[in-house]
């Protein structure tokens, strides 16, 4: 029976007399040589295993498919859904019609011919059965010789062989390189002058010398040649007239000697230089013959406008070429991106004209819609909230209204949610927000600078940004908050993947009001010396400076890539205390005033494993110093650990901070935490490590382990007078603090619709810092019977990856 099972799950029996699968593949080469190019050369694949185990579910899927599968049905449908789409084309009068029916009938005949083409929506989720194929075999040896070749390995020997065990296949490719070839000097012969001299004077040390050979590099070196020449003047230049030759005779053994060539166009003895004669730019399209645009020039670009105008003055700052200068490919493509940026218009694009001896540029955009609204309801599902709540997301967008090439934004949204009390972790719809943000924002630094500097941030996409908003939230039977905010924003991006953001002036005012039974127990925390806590649910006034950096490489987010994302976040809180006194405002107003200082770096990478998986981890720190007559944080400020997001053994908000716990019972040797409250800390340590695998369609599946805790610095935000046995103060120490991370791991599940993720991920504790020393490894506490324990397990939903 078990032999039955085996030979089932390896996909024999979909084979015929004297074939065999192919099982695995492996690569030999001496340590040192990376093998990931060399894997990529692999003509035939093995299937893809469930859990890495002898099971190819992919082939069964690909096979259930397979027998529901009949080309001639699909064919006969198709036919039937022209014929049908074309008599209804027909009876239609207006050509909007038409043209609506025409696209729908274009989308469904295209459903259709890939299904004729590659299969079945089974049939594409899964995987045809890997049957072995020696001349597959041998063409993956001449692919890998190839790669070898064109990496400097001149000599390698690859031998493949084969093993077989049952109706198995294992091949194992043995790759000897031998030594690899050296650039050892490199001649340039550049027939035109003018350029002679551009590359000699611009490439003090030829990038190739003294380099393994690889065809990577050589393609490099003719992209920087290209790029260097084509942004100093030479608009015809052409990739084919740079010219590499390879010579190894009459040098030292695996020494070559490489030949660069830039030849003249044909007929001709030099390169022609371009300069720009005149800049046009048209902002409807290229309709510059309207009688309704108008036309202005401005610093040597004319302008053809409409009567909804953009600000020369301000454009003429995301436009890098300029009359009379040299033509240069890499100012015009930033040209392009910089006036992309500004959110303004559906294309950019930029052509020469070259006619009558003249070359003028022509930069012709066409608008976005002036005025844009989008609303979205649904249900909420965040990183505190355990139970889905329905939210209402309103945005109405105005471009440039005043004619500065700004935007004015409208974000409004209300929304009930059904998260955990703030000192009860039973759920209940407990949450009610709504709010409305109005922002202005221009695509200039709006600070006294000169001219020359406000023309040379152009390159970085410079914005500044003002917003006013108001908040107010209902934590039904505990608080209502209202916070008035307004800040001033700077952004820019260095490149399109790191970005700046300072915010020189942040202010906001609470307005709390408790209720009376939340008061009561405000005061017992402040009674037993809580002071940070309870201080932090009092009317206050916030005023804050902070800069913010994020590198983002490979558009991280993106699944199974190799990419990785960084933030690095500075606050400093107590700007106007700084400025204006100890307590700026009248004291008849009782607020609390803030000074602290805030740090946090995230950093999370994705590593793609093979098709179809991935290992991603994530490390997040953060540190807030208080000072002041508070001592403590605004609320919102506080470092939280646990939930879908964070520490996923633990509900949301509810580890730390430290090894600090109040425990429900302690009786029989039976510890159970008490885990009501939401615990905030200064210090925040977590990690994450998770593996991703794609199991079939849009069904993912991930292993993960979650660790971290919260510890307190300076804030009270504890119970400092508890003296029970096992009780800590939750304060970071050095020599103690890795006995308090707490450790969690489980699995999840996660349905990959391309522009939705929705994720359910499960955790159980394996190392609890709330429980006594020599106590906390809780995971051989896990049985049957207490699977879903709510002391051992958690429960996560979530939108999105977690990092």
């Amino acid at each position: 029976m078990s032999a039955f099972l085996f030979t089932s799950c390896m996909g024999y029996k979909y084979l015929k007399p004297g074939q065999s699968v192919l099982v695995n593949q492996k690569i030999r080469v001496p340590k040192g040589i990376n093998t990931d190019g060399i894997k990529d050369q692999l003509i035939q694949e093995r299937n893809s295993r469930f859990l890495n185990l002898p099971i190819f579910h992919l082939v069964y899927v690909y096979h259930w498919g397979l027998k529901n599968y009949d080309t001639a049905k699909v064919k006969q449908n198709r036919s039937e859904l022209i014929d049908k789409y074309d008599r209804r084309i027909d009876k239609k009068k207006r050509q909007s019609k038409k043209s609506q029916l025409l696209s729908k009938k274009t989308r469904k005949v295209e459903e259709f011919n890939d299904e004729l083409t590659n299969g079945n929506r089974r049939m594409q989720w899964g995987e045809p059965l890997a049957v072995f194929d020696s001349s597959m075999m041998q063409r993956t040896i001449d692919n890998m010789n190839q790669y070898m070749f064109t990496n400097g390995y001149f000599n390698s020997k690859i031998k493949g062989s084969i093993d077989y065990e049952y109706r198995d296949a294992m091949v194992t490719y043995s790759i000897k390189p031998k030594a690899p070839y050296i650039i050892d000097s490199v001649y340039t012969s550049i027939a035109d002058k003018k350029l002679y001299t551009l590359f000699h004077t611009s490439t003090e040390e030829n990038p190739l010398k003294n380099k393994q050979f690889s065809q990577e590099l050589i393609t490099l070196e003719r992209d920087r040649i290209y790029d260097l020449v084509t942004s100093n003047g030479y608009y015809e230049f052409k990739k084919q007239y740079i010219l590499f030759d390879i010579d190894s005779v009459n040098l030292e053994p695996q020494k070559l000697l490489v030949r660069l060539t830039i030849t003249n166009p044909a007929n001709r003895s030099t390169h022609k230089v371009y300069h720009y004669d005149s800049l046009i730019f048209n902002s409807d399209g290229g309709k510059k013959f309207s009688k309704k645009l108008k036309t202005l020039t401005y610093n040597g670009v004319t302008y053809n406008q409409s009567a909804n105008s953009y600000a020369e003055k301000i454009l003429d700052r995301r436009i890098f070429i300029d009359k009379d200068s040299l033509y240069s490919r890499a100012k015009t493509l930033e040209t392009q991106k910089q006036l992309s940026y500004l959110d303004m218009f559906r294309f950019v694009n930029i052509n020469y004209d070259t006619t009558d001896g003249n070359f003028i540029a022509n930069i012709f955009t066409s608008p976005l819609n002036k005025f844009q609204t989008s609303t979205e309801i649904g249900l909420s599902i965040f990183e505190e909230a355990q139970r889905p709540g329905p939210f209402f997301n309103f945005n109405a967008k105005n471009r440039n209204l005043l004619h500065k090439l700004e935007i004015i934004d409208l974000d409004a949204n209300i929304r009930l949610q059904g998260i955990p009390n703030v000192n009860q972790e039973t759920t209940q719809y407990t949450r009610f927000q709504a709010g409305a943000v109005a922002s202005l924002t221009l695509p200039i630094f709006y600070f006294p600078l000169n001219q020359g500097l406000r023309n040379r941030f152009g390159s970085y996409n410079p914005r500044t940004r003002f917003s006013i908003g108001i908040n107010y939230e209902d934590r039904f039977s505990e608080y209502e908050r209202t916070t008035f905010n307004s800040s001033i924003a700077y952004l820019w991006q260095v490149r399109q993947s790191a970005q700046f953001s300072v915010r020189p002036i942040d202010v906001s005012y609470i307005e709390s009001k408790n209720s009376a039974s939340f008061s009561e127990e405000l005061q017992g925390f402040e009674d037993q010396g809580n002071r940070s806590y309870v201080s932090s649910f009092r009317s206050s006034f916030i005023s804050a400076a902070s800069v913010a950096y994020n590198l983002r490489t490979n558009n991280y987010g993106l699944a199974n890539t190799n990419a990785s994302f960084l933030r690095i976040f500075m606050e400093y809180g107590g700007i106007f205390q700084t400025l204006l006194g100890r307590k700026p405002f009248n004291e008849s107003l009782n607020l609390e005033y803030y000074r602290y200082f805030k740090f946090n770096a995230d950093y999370r990478k994705t590593i793609r494993v093979k098709k179809g998986s991935s290992l991603a981890y994530r490390i997040n720190t953060g540190l807030a110093y208080v000072y002041g007559e508070s001592q403590a944080l605004p609320y919102e400020k506080y470092f939280f650990a646990g939930g879908s997001n964070s520490i996923r053994a633990w509900s949301p908000r509810r580890l730390g901070p430290g090894a600090y716990a109040e425990y429900n019972n302690v009786e029989n040797d039976q510890i159970e935490v008490d885990y009501q409250r939401e615990q905030p800390g200064d210090i925040i340590l977590e990690s994450s490590l998770e593996y991703r695998a794609n199991i079939v369609g849009f069904f993912n599946i991930a292993a993960f382990i979650d660790a971290g805790n919260t510890w307190l610095w300076r804030s009270k935000t504890i119970n400092e007078n508890n003296d029970g046995d096992g009780f800590d103060d939750g304060i970071f120490r050095i020599k103690s603090f890795v006995k308090e991370i707490a450790v969690g791991a489980g699995l999840g599940l996660r349905l990959d619709f391309s522009f939705l993720i929705l994720r359910l991920d499960g955790a159980y504790k394996i190392i609890d810092p709330a429980r006594p020393d020599g106590d906390r490894f809780v995971a051989d506490e896990i049985t049957f019977n207490n699977l879903f324990d709510r002391q051992l397990f958690n429960l996560n939903i979530g939108i999105g990856y977690p990092f």
